[in-house]
């Protein structure tokens, strides 16, 4: 569906200081009224699947996202990365995460990409951040939640004024418990020093409760504000209030087979996916639900509501972000983009104890019992029993480059200047971002040279002239995005993708699928279409070769080629 491009001025840029203590920006209106720049809430969720909010066909409650919206534009073929770090990488950035210094997850480097650019396993000095663009631009800056973007670099050195952050990957969300026997605790920073947690610490909560307080503080200021609320949930391991799992539990002992079904067909009915698109077959451990056992029925129906509680105090604190930003008139000037940093997580190291460090510390450190999923002092997941649920529309999960991995729900929302209850079909990557935002507040981009330094240009394309009608495509015909990890490869033009998957996902054998007719990449149509295909693949190649993907070898095994637990 085309947005209407009748509900934009235009801006223009008459001042943005470099010191935010010199002068207060301004833009200019159609009006000729000199105008503060609107704030920017950039609001992430973590593993968060494209079918998780109500809004993209879920039974979960999320009707704040759902409003968000409805009061502005729902993407539907919005792309990540597979797996966190590199998708947070280029969502700050807009360079490829092959420059960006995430080409792998630090934790999975092969030896040829060890020491090799791009591939520090931390953000480089070979990029400029969003927020130090926009903080030295005249904006306030604030982050809040799980940074994961290497353990030497802190967001207090680049761009964020006040931050509060989960300095690695994962961890309990009501203490700082880790992840791993190698990482029993994890690290909170306030401003780049280690800080303690409250009592009453729930991530969820708590990285809101900051948020707001540094919007609070900075009003004085009347600068306006760039705000990263960076959620952990709902990665593992599951914790949720108790009322919110009580909430759900009866919900999900349908069963996995219903639900998923129900998703699906809630997918078509909103016409986020093609009417007559097929569904991808049960994922080959994922057994049937009425060949589980009672017992194990109501074990696994309660962690997916724990789950569910997740999703659903992730959005009752978007509310209050939003109840709050109201209450100080400055919510009609904000705004809002909403994303997931890749598709649900399948691991689950407790059903399958492959990785001792993680399973028998697991095991031997919490209590896993019914009554205790998702309390404190449980240490759970939920599996690719439940992931391929939130997948409903596309196959497998969070690490593979497959629909399932990287197709991942967008929501962007600015009713003052944006197109209202729009679907927007058109392909897009989370290096757009960046240069989006941009454009949306009126501020530069330095290109190639920063601070003395050489940095690379964003990679991404702003989408603000073709929600604005200036542009039929945010991609023009014939270009695209490329995507890779852990040797999992794809690129996307229009409608077409290719892939090749690593096993156990496939035989490494490239295939052509039309994602409009096609969106679980069921039908591989290259010989139907040799001249596309050939297409595809030298759009591949020429990506590879411009962004140095360093490609692992056939059979490269992720979890085999794990380095020191570093998240």
């Amino acid at each position: 569906m085309r947005v209407n491009s009748g509900l934009f001025s235009l801006f223009a840029v008459t001042l943005f200081a470099c010191n935010q203590q010199e002068s207060i920006p301004t833009m200019t209106s159609l009006s000729g009224q000199n105008e503060k720049p609107p704030n920017v809430m950039l609001i992430l969720a973590d593993d968060l699947a494209f079918s998780d909010l109500g809004a993209y066909g879920s039974e979960i409650d999320t009707p704040n996202l759902d409003q968000l919206a409805a009061e502005g534009l729902l993407f539907t073929r919005f792309h990540a990365s597979a797996m966190c770090s590199p998708s947070r990488a280029m969502l700050l950035t807009g360079v490829d995460q092959h420059k960006n210094g995430y080409g792998t997850m630090g934790e999975y480097l092969d030896s040829s990409q060890q020491g090799q650019p791009g591939y520090e396993g931390y953000l480089n000095n070979q990029v400029v951040t969003l927020a130090t663009v926009l903080q030295q631009s005249g904006f306030n800056t604030y982050m809040t939640g799980k940074w994961h973007l290497g353990t030497t670099v802190l967001p207090s050195e680049r761009g964020f004024d006040q931050t509060f952050i989960l300095l690695q990957g994962a961890g309990s969300h009501f203490d700082n418990t880790g992840y791993a026997s190698a990482q029993p605790t994890v690290n909170y920073m306030r401003n780049g020093e280690e800080t303690e947690l409250t009592d009453d610490f729930y991530s969820s909560d708590t990285y809101t409760h900051e948020m707001i307080q540094y919007i609070e503080t900075g009003r004085d200021s009347e600068m306006p504000f760039f705000g990263y609320l960076a959620f952990s949930a709902p990665h593992f391991p599951l914790h949720a209030p108790t009322e919110l799992i009580d909430k759900y539990e009866e919900r999900y002992l349908a069963g996995w087979d219903i639900i998923r079904k129900q998703r699906h067909d809630a997918l078509k009915a909103r016409e986020l996916i093609d009417a007559e698109a097929e569904m991808a077959e049960r994922l080959q451990r994922v057994p049937a639900w009425e060949n589980v056992s009672e017992e194990e029925q109501r074990y696994q129906a309660k962690k997916m509501a724990v789950y569910a509680g997740m999703v659903d105090s992730l959005d009752q604190n978007v509310g209050k972000l939003i109840t709050y930003l109201k209450s100080i008139d400055e919510y009609d000037n904000t705004v809002f983009l909403f994303l997931s940093d890749n598709g649900p997580e399948s691991v689950d190291f407790t059903t399958y104890p492959y990785l001792p460090i993680a399973s028998d510390w697991i095991e031997e450190t919490f209590d896993n019992s019914y009554e205790n999923l998702g309390q404190d002092g449980s240490y759970i997941y939920y599996g690719e029993r439940w992931a391929h649920v939130g997948a409903a529309a596309h196959s497998f999960h969070k690490t593979v480059v497959s629909q399932g991995g990287i197709n991942v729900p967008l929501i962007v929302s600015y009713a003052k200047e944006l197109p209202r209850n729009r679907v927007v079909t058109e392909f897009s990557s989370i290096v757009d971002i960046a240069p989006t935002i941009l454009d949306l507040v009126g501020v530069s981009h330095p290109g190639d040279e920063f601070a003395g330094r050489q940095i690379h240009p964003m990679d991404g394309r702003s989408f603000l002239p073709y929600l604005k009608g200036e542009q039929t495509n945010i991609y023009p015909t014939g270009t695209g995005n490329g995507f890779e990890l852990f040797g999992h490869n794809a690129f996307i033009s229009g409608n077409w993708k290719i892939l090749r998957l690593q096993e156990p996902y496939s035989d490494f054998s490239w295939g052509l699928y039309n994602l409009d007719k096609d969106p679980a990449e069921l039908n591989n149509v290259a010989e139907q279409n040799p001249v596309k295909f050939q297409e595809m693949i030298a759009l591949y190649s020429d990506y590879a070769a411009d962004n140095g993907v360093i490609q692992v070898p056939e059979g490269w095994k992720m979890f085999e080629n794990l380095g020191r637990l570093r998240q």
